[in-house]
């Protein structure tokens, strides 16, 4: 069918321009104010403003050509001030104001319920008519209201009561002696839905959180007072399903139609809850009216339902079929209804969610679509990077990076925060903290340990939340708090235990607290703290190794700190204690036919830390207290300084403790090829689980579709077979979920050491930061892509971007993977460029130690270098080996061309550092020809990090 658009016949928009309209704030009826009236258009919005329509055709003018407003459509316009809820017409008054002839305006308010008549003022000159409210009675109200249901209940003729369905479920009925009872319907709960009243059977239909509709007759309902255990439905029918809005429609004089509009379809029930037709909607509606075309006792009456969608298309059904579709140009309606207006029969009356209202007609001007062109072109990773560096400067232009330092200190100040870990731990968890443990965690009777944060608001906050972060397989007492309306002054002290939940490789003892609050004014701020638990919680004392399969190595270059096992190590080593080897037994995951030990030995005569042990999982925590130990001592060390210039204070991480450049490469990449395999075998089992349940699906539809004639047996021994199969499948693929779990918190632990070990490395702090930003921990693994799919594009980057490039030329931008699915994703192209990265890292950081060892002894020897050039790297080691001492000398002092920066040195001339500048190439250059050369950092500075990397593609 052709889909044409409304004709527009007239149109108006109402008084209140906000969303306060719905389904019940529109009105088509006739009060019996003139003898050939029409319906008024009466329309009240939730700001409690009450609008009357009249509208009518111009003289000589068609009815095609439409009708604008005219000011003397409008007959009524007040503001009664109070929300409006609904608005209804009927025969309302009683006694000195009961007229057959005339109906009332009822307005339904929050606690009350306002009787009014219209009275009509005639107009001057040529000046239309005008109405006037008078009102007739003000009911007040108990309960808050919610819709009101009006007719002549107990088959009374020539009056109609109405009904008051309140939010509780309450029903409250007046009538116009003045008799006003409630009546409470069974049910435990009662959703907040109107009732409906049926005249023909004299009954009520309400919809009940179960989501049934029941029948209550009339007289069960007057009666309900006196005797509640008889008060049962009359019928029950099951809709299945959330309504939209339902209604009573007299069809035959034998029977009345009950319409309900589904959120999914539509419904049409007999009054005596037999179901006449269900129709299910492919669209989502919105609000609908049903109506009967001729009278109802006659054999040719038709029922006519319009029901309007949420995106503006209107669909006129008779019965169950569709026989007409049309779209609104304007925003979809909230209410429709069908109305007789002044040269208008049978008007589409809508009235949208803003107080557009019109009035419409079925016609045959053409609804034309136009489809909106696709974007076919392919996305270009140089386009897109070009257009992610214009944003992010756009972002720094648009935000004072000034201002968030102050920020940062007044949130600081309005929240203060203390958070701490006790360095002890308690061996006994606690009975409260073991029922929310595993059975096979709870019998290994872990140490846990005990936390304190301490919060002081000096400001009045609207509310405020506390998160803990953990490693994956630690866990808090209590992750999250919140706090609603802090009072200034009001100081809260909390105490946390943190216990192991599952027996899994930890990578981390870091515990963040995030704390978020929200100030009266509205405005948010996020603050955050750490703090580490004690290794006791994880290691406990054993017996150290001798040998080991993976060997680290750290040196410890500060003079002031002491280098004893002591100083790093407090839980197990006491401060007086001379020991040079530790050794530590790993708890988690506590394999007993495995033990995994970890070995620290302090040499005699240097100031040299090794770390050793067989398995990698071991590592992380002992490499992370290691460093935290390094870092804090060198910011103490800085502190004491008073603001000296040195070279510890500038780069305390790499000054304090340097590692040696071996990296344990096989290790990790074993892990990552685990890691792969488990995710290969989830996809797989993914897939066969997804072929038994399609079998499992056909197999039940042969069994509903097998005659009853025909055996069974074969069918229904297929289908539990086939049942039986897709059960063990899926246990399998829950195993196989385990198993992933514990090899993603392998892999982290891995890329953890990773980590560790490069931030440690003598190189470049910037290119330590790019790769420690792409290698990040925790690991995820997602729906659609695995970690190393993720991954792949980061690898990538730095295999063709940068100092870990080999690539010379500009096809290292096409060779990145920009769009990696699980389908075209290459492991082995994966693999083989991680390890390209890792032993690349590898050699520029020996590269690095070798070049500063062979600097200090050129201070002494050598007096002059002579012209430098620019050497591969790789083949440096092998080179340094077999040359003597002198030619090996000269060979260090060549430079290579990578990220490297001219220092100000105070010992050496200002001429002297003139004739080595920092050009374009990024490399220390020498300038032949003698002149003072361009300089690009004119005051000696270090080149900023656009200088740096604007050639080399990396981000920041």
């Amino acid at each position: 069918m052709s889909l044409f658009n409304v004709c527009n016949w007239w149109h108006t928009q109402c008084s209140d321009l906000e969303e306060n309209y719905d389904v019940a704030s529109l009105l088509c009826a006739r009060f019996g104010l003139d003898e050939n009236e029409k319906d008024y258009v009466v329309v009240g919005s939730h700001s409690g403003n009450l609008s009357i329509f009249y509208p009518r055709l111009e003289q000589n003018r068609r009815i095609e050509d439409g009708n604008a407003f005219r000011p003397t459509d409008l007959l009524l316009e007040v503001n009664l001030k109070l929300p409006i809820l609904g608005i209804y017409a009927g025969r309302f008054s009683g006694g000195q104001f009961a007229d057959e002839r005339h109906n009332q305006l009822a307005v339904l308010h929050p606690r009350s319920v306002a009787i009014y008549k219209l009275n009509s003022i005639g107009g001057v000159a040529e000046h239309g008519s005008q109405l006037r409210l008078q009102s007739l009675a003000d009911y007040k109200l108990k309960r808050g209201a919610l819709a009101l249901t009006k007719g002549s209940f107990g088959r009374v003729k020539g009056r109609e009561f109405f009904c008051i369905t309140h939010l509780d479920g309450t029903l409250t009925f007046h009538e116009q002696d003045g008799i006003l009872y409630e009546c409470q319907l069974p049910g435990n709960r009662a959703l907040p839905v109107p009732v409906v009243y049926c005249e023909r059977t004299d009954s009520f239909l309400r919809f009940t959180a179960g989501w049934n509709l029941e029948c209550f007759t009339y007289q069960d309902l007057s009666h309900s007072s006196l005797n509640r255990s008889e008060f049962k439905p009359s019928w029950s029918v099951c809709i299945g399903e959330g309504i939209v809005d339902i209604c009573v429609v007299q069809t035959k004089s034998t029977s009345a139609s009950i319409m309900i509009l589904g959120e999914r379809n539509f419904i049409s029930l007999t009054d005596d809850g037999v179901v006449d037709f269900i129709l299910k909607l492919d669209f989502t509606p919105r609000c609908f009216y049903s109506f009967v075309i001729g009278y109802y006792w006659e054999p040719g009456a038709r029922l006519i339902t319009a029901i309007a969608s949420a995106t503006g298309k209107l669909f006129i059904y008779e019965g169950a079929n569709i026989i007409w579709a049309a779209q609104y140009k304007d925003d979809p309606p909230v209410a429709i209804q069908r109305s007789n207006l002044n040269g208008l029969a049978g008007g589409i009356v809508a009235l949208g969610t803003t107080g557009q209202l019109r009035i419409g007609y079925l016609g045959s001007e053409p609804f034309v679509f136009k489809v909106p062109p696709v974007n076919m072109e392919d996305l270009s990773f140089t386009e897109a990077h070009k257009e992610l560096q214009q944003l992010e400067e756009e972002i720094k232009a648009a935000v004072d990076v000034s201002d968030l330092e102050d920020i940062d200190k007044r949130a600081a100040e309005d929240v203060r925060i203390q958070f701490t870990i006790n360095a002890e731990t308690k061996e006994d968890a606690g009975d409260v903290l073991l029922l929310d443990v595993p059975a096979h965690v709870a019998v290994k009777e872990l140490p846990a340990g005990t936390g304190v944060l301490k919060l002081r608001c000096k400001i009045e906050l609207a509310e405020l939340q506390v998160i803990f972060n953990t490693a994956e397989g630690v866990r808090c007492s209590q992750d999250t708090l919140t706090y609603v309306d802090m009072t200034a002054g009001q100081v809260e002290t909390l105490q946390f235990d943190f216990y192991v939940d599952d027996l899994l490789h930890v990578h981390t003892t870091r515990v963040d607290v995030i704390v978020s609050f929200i100030s009266v004014k509205g405005i948010p701020r996020v603050l955050q703290q750490s703090a580490y638990l004690p290794l006791s919680m994880f290691y406990k004392t054993r017996q150290p190794q001798k040998t080991a399969s993976i060997k680290l190595t750290y040196n410890i270059t500060s003079k002031t700190l002491t280098p004893k096992l002591s100083t790093f190590f407090p839980e197990f080593v006491a401060s007086e204690s001379e020991s040079q080897a530790l050794g530590l037994l790993l708890l988690c995951p506590g394999d007993e036919k495995c033990e995994e030990v970890v070995t620290i030995v302090l040499a005699k005569n240097s100031n040299r830390l090794r770390i050793q042990s067989d398995t990698l999982e071991t590592f992380p925590m002992i490499l992370e207290r290691i460093m935290k130990v390094a870092l804090d001592h060198a910011s103490e060390t800085s502190l004491g300084l008073k603001g000296k210039r040195t070279k510890n204070a500038i780069n305390p991480k790499v000054k304090t403790l340097m590692a040696n450049p071996v990296l344990p490469i096989h290790a990790i990449l074993h892990k990552v090829d685990l890691h792969r395999e488990t995710q290969e075998n989830i996809h797989k089992q993914t897939l066969e689980l997804d072929t038994l349940l399609e079998q499992f699906k056909n197999l039940q539809r042969k069994l509903q579709d097998h005659s009853e004639d025909e055996s069974k047996e074969t069918l229904v021994m297929q289908v539990e077979e086939n049942y039986d199969h897709l059960i063990a499948e899926g246990d399998k693929l829950m195993e196989i979920r385990k198993l992933e779990k514990i090899q993603r918190c392998d892999l982290t632990c891995a890329i953890s050491v990773a980590t560790s070990l490069i931030g440690a490395l003598h190189m470049e702090e910037k290119l330590v930061n790019v790769i420690c930003g792409v290698l990040c921990t925790p690991i995820e693994d997602w729906i659609e892509l695995s970690w190393e799919e993720s991954m792949s594009p980061g690898i990538d980057m730095l295999y063709h971007y940068g100092p870990l490039n080999r690539v010379r030329n500009s096809e290292g931008v096409n060779a990145i993977e920009t769009n990696v699915t699980h389908e075209n994703f290459d492991y082995n192209r994966f693999r083989r460029h991680t390890l390209s990265i890792l032993e690349r890292i590898q050699r520029i950081a020996a590269t690095e130690v070798g070049g500063e060892e062979t600097e200090e002894n050129n201070q002494k020897t050598v007096g002059e270098s002579d012209s430098e050039k620019t050497v591969d790297i790789s083949g440096l080691s092998e080179l340094l080996e077999v040359l003597p001492n002198e030619q090996r000398s000269k060979v260090h002092m060549v430079r290579r061309s990578t990220l490297e920066a001219v220092e100000d040195d105070e010992e050496e001339d200002e001429d002297d550092l003139r004739k080595v500048g920092f050009k374009k190439e990024y490399g220390s250059q020498q300038n032949r020809s003698g002149e003072n050369s361009e300089w690009v950092n004119e005051n000696y500075e270090l080149p900023t990090s656009e200088e740096l990397f604007s050639d080399l593609g990396i981000w920041w």
